[in-house]
């Protein structure tokens, strides 16, 4: 089940995807949003596996059954983001807002030039922190992640906006950690989505929404072996174009031997997993893990 994320194919044609993009960037997000609906009901029907996940994580959030509405929704909101990574990869934020709380959380570091781990989630729009970051030269950003899973999404996205694309360290590929370490050695902050979990990765069994869950180590690991603080980041969607963006301390560098090392990981990745279950509590509609995140733990309980 750690790998059922990346083996899941991506969902649409290139053509139509490349069409609807041209579509968005011509007509503006007002008048592009409306087709979403369609897509959205698209894909809440020819889904089901997407759709059954997307229930069972509301009935744990929010404690209910949901309806096939509330369903419909998570894939919309869903669907609602993707498009806006458009908007802000072509800077075109006429209808889109951002608001940012808790910038004293990395504030002292940009100070002294310290680089740090920016941790998030399949939650809300990271891209949205990550292309304003950049193209406002606010913050030095690059981000560690997958790309194998959402090429074709991926290689549309950079043709918007290139700049974005040169900011990613590919993770699973040669020369990566290396990369990481040099770009944190020079003040850099990197980016890193710490809720999923990959083949031959640590993991760590910690409640989540009332039930256990596996939470991948390698985050926290990486932040004990580089010796660098660890600042969370949660860009949550609000309706009606507008992000709330929160930021807050996770954890400060520490002299970790290696003795310590799984300790320390293990502390943080508890921390991650409470505060983002206080996050989906509160917008649960932002988080976007559409397989079966308890299946392990559910078999094993069965």
């Amino acid at each position: 089940m750690a790998n059922e994320w990346r083996e899941r194919p991506e969902r649409g044609g290139r053509r139509i995807t490349r069409f609807y993009m041209r579509l968005c960037i011509a007509a503006g997000r007002r008048m592009a949003r409306p087709i979403l609906y369609g897509i959205a009901l698209y894909f809440f029907l020819s889904a089901p596996k997407e759709r059954r996940a997307s229930a069972a994580y509301l009935r744990r959030v929010t404690g209910r059954a949901p309806g096939l509405l509330q369903v419909y929704r998570h894939i919309f909101t869903f669907s609602t983001i993707i498009m806006d990574r458009l908007f802000f990869l072509a800077r075109r934020l006429e209808h889109l807002s951002v608001a940012t709380h808790g910038v004293e959380a990395f504030e002292p570091l940009l100070a002294e030039n310290k680089g740090f781990l920016l941790a998030s989630a399949h939650f809300g729009s990271f891209e949205a922190l990550r292309v304003l970051a950049i193209s406002e030269n606010r913050l030095p950003v690059k981000t560690l992640m997958y790309m194998d899973n959402a090429t074709q999404l991926n290689e549309i996205l950079a043709s918007v906006n290139p700049a974005v694309a040169e900011s990613v360290i590919p993770l699973g590929r040669p020369g990566a950690m290396l990369e990481v370490k040099e770009w944190v050695g020079r003040g850099g902050i990197v980016g890193i989505l710490a809720d999923r979990i990959t083949e031959g990765d640590k993991m760590t069994r910690l409640d989540f929404l009332g039930a256990p869950a596996d939470f991948p180590l390698g985050p926290w690991l990486l932040a004990g072996m580089l010796q660098v603080p660890v600042v969370l980041c949660f860009a949550v969607y609000c309706g009606k174009g507008h992000y709330d963006v929160f930021f807050e301390r996770l954890g400060d560098e520490a002299c970790v031997s290696r003795e310590t090392r799984q300790e320390f990981a293990e502390r943080l990745a508890a921390r991650y997993a409470e505060r983002l279950a206080y996050h989906c509590r509160r917008k649960p509609y932002n988080w976007f893990n559409f397989f079966d995140f308890w299946a392990e733990t559910d078999r094993a309980n069965a």
